[in-house]
């Protein structure tokens, strides 16, 4: 499945929310990165995000004439890194200090 990850801009809708993704491409001419954002309609079934929120967005059936993907909330970070700073389960040498 495709996913796309963006910030949500409009939430005024019922059970839809507007999210704008951002991505870096070349330019053309000068081949520096550039920074390109696109609008998306997302289908946000219990109206659960506001404005200022960043979601992943999930490719499914079309929903409506401009509704293709489906908002889902974006993983934390903070969980990956919990897990390998107790790999082994043993506790620090300058914790045990």
């Amino acid at each position: 499945m495709k996913t796309l990850q963006g910030r949500v801009v409009c939430a005024t809708n019922d059970k839809t929310v507007s999210v704008e993704v951002t991505r870096l491409a070349p330019h053309p001419k000068y081949k520096r990165r550039v920074r390109k954002k696109k609008k998306f309609q997302a289908h946000d079934p219990e109206n659960k995000f506001q404005v200022g929120d960043y979601v992943q967005l999930e490719k499914c059936r079309p929903i409506s004439k401009t509704k293709t993907f489906l908002a889902i909330p974006v993983p934390p970070r903070n969980a990956k890194k919990e897990a390998v700073s107790n790999e082994l389960g043993l506790p620090l040498a300058s914790a045990q200090a």
